[in-house]
């Protein structure tokens, strides 16, 4: 444990106390029980107890240092001497390894916090972290979002994320801790020069700090200028989005008609809606580059972050990379709802005027193979499964995953096209209606 006496010259209850919580709202801090999450519980203590807000702590165990069991032990401590509710959760950040150490405990870490009931979630982050951020996005190579770093205040899902002590110093912090005689943990991996923020902070910064001593209030002024930047750009996205994205997709032609620069902003705007991770400068030049000289009946299928960026009639889709469920059959005895995971939806029955005669059943569904025939009218022919699709304008993409209903050998309905009317009773009968899982909501839904 580390501790120590000097007096403050800094007030930080000052900088906190402009959080904007007020009477029965929910704080909730994210507690490392490092120098800096333990100097603002102690100021946000003092301030509940005047704003009415609760407070209470989240801690994260990421089992990645033999002591994390010791801190997680001195947060629930702390905080029960204080009076202050803790969760704690221990994490596996194995699912996020291939990002690195850091990466995947800072992922695993906002998983948690992703699920916290509360209206701020409150980090400790200081001035110092934000010129080590600046330094790592720009060894990067990142454009100006990564570049305006972290924010004072940002939506986290229904939350909103607020770091009240951005614009104070490290040493600020510990100028506070050693007036009130603080008692915090010390991560010996802070320590670690492989770790690359571990390498700016005891190697890079000092030096730079001897020739340029502000260097650290200068980069944090400067990622400032770049959120400003950032917010610009994204305002500007909007306006081109307006009338170019639709229902999730994309008008090709609005991306010809912009300036190179204006279309690479609106695709990263049309991209982040599906959560991918941005493609790399050159990846994102090749996507634009087939994008904006494609014709319009091109067909267009780029792999990104396991996504697929497609083009069909005019239109950009961002849709989940799907392996081909080719050959499925799955029986449908009774008009119970029929989850089908392979096509990643249920197969719901209503009882609807003019459905399926319900004497017809057991059913089986199929998917797409090649040759299907449908007849929709009582006095016409069976018509080309594949003209149908056509027409309705169902991209290829979505036909391969369309559960296809059939009696026996004969094609009985469709969904987004119809069904054989032969198959139809007159008054109630059972309407199949299918509902992709919401991760699949880009796909057709319409039911005639």
């Amino acid at each position: 444990m580390a501790n120590s006496r000097k007096s403050s010259r800094v007030d930080l209850s000052r900088l906190v106390a402009s959080l904007p919580a007020s009477q029965g709202e929910r704080v909730v801090l994210g507690l490392s029980g490092g120098l800096d999450s333990v100097v603002l519980l102690h100021i946000l203590k003092d301030l509940s107890a005047k704003s009415g807000f609760s407070l209470s702590c989240v801690h994260v165990h990421h089992g990645i240092s033999p002591n994390a069991g010791c801190w997680a032990k001195f947060c629930e401590d702390l905080c029960n001497s204080l009076d202050v509710p803790i969760y704690i959760e221990q994490v596996d950040i194995s699912p996020h390894l291939s990002k690195g150490v850091e990466a995947a405990a800072r992922s695993a870490r906002y998983e948690v916090f992703g699920r916290v009931n509360a209206d701020f979630l409150a980090l400790a982050h200081h001035r110092d972290d934000q010129a080590e951020t600046v330094l790592l996005q720009l060894f990067r190579g990142s454009g100006v979002k990564g570049l305006s770093a972290m924010g004072e205040a940002t939506s986290f899902g229904a939350a909103r994320l607020v770091r009240p002590l951005l614009r104070a110093s490290r040493e600020d912090l510990e100028q506070y801790a050693k007036t009130r005689q603080l008692r915090w943990v010390e991560d010996e991996s802070n320590h670690d020069p492989r770790f690359d923020r571990n390498f700016l902070r005891r190697e890079v910064l000092p030096l730079v700090a001897d020739r340029y001593p502000s260097c650290r209030e200068t980069l944090a002024r400067a990622s400032a200028h770049f959120r400003e930047a950032s917010e610009l750009m994204e305002e500007l996205a909007r306006i081109d989005a307006n009338g170019a994205i639709q229902a999730g997709r994309l008008k090709m032609h609005a991306l010809a008609d912009l300036s190179p620069a204006r279309a690479k902003n609106l695709m990263r705007h049309y991209l982040e809606q599906f959560g991918v991770r941005m493609p790399s400068a050159a990846r994102l030049e090749e996507m634009l580059k087939q994008l904006r000289t494609a014709r319009p009946d091109a067909s267009i299928a780029i792999r990104h972050d396991g996504m697929e960026v497609r083009s069909y009639r005019g239109w950009v889709h961002v849709v989940p990379e799907r392996e081909n469920p080719g050959g499925l059959e799955v029986p449908i005895l009774q008009p119970l709802p029929t989850g089908i995971p392979e096509l990643s939806g249920v197969l719901h029955f209503e009882a609807a005027e003019g459905g399926l005669d319900p004497r017809m059943f057991p059913f089986v569904v199929r998917t797409r193979r090649g040759g299907e025939r449908l007849r929709l009218h009582s006095d016409g022919p069976a018509r080309s499964l594949k003209n149908l699709f056509q027409e309705s304008a169902i991209p290829p993409w979505q036909r391969k995953r369309l559960p296809l209903l059939f009696r026996g050998d004969r094609l009985v309905w469709v969904p987004g096209i119809g069904m054989d009317p032969e198959c139809r009773v007159k008054g109630v009968g059972i309407l199949p209606v299918w509902k992709p899982f919401p991760a699949e909501s880009e796909t057709l839904l319409a039911e005639p």
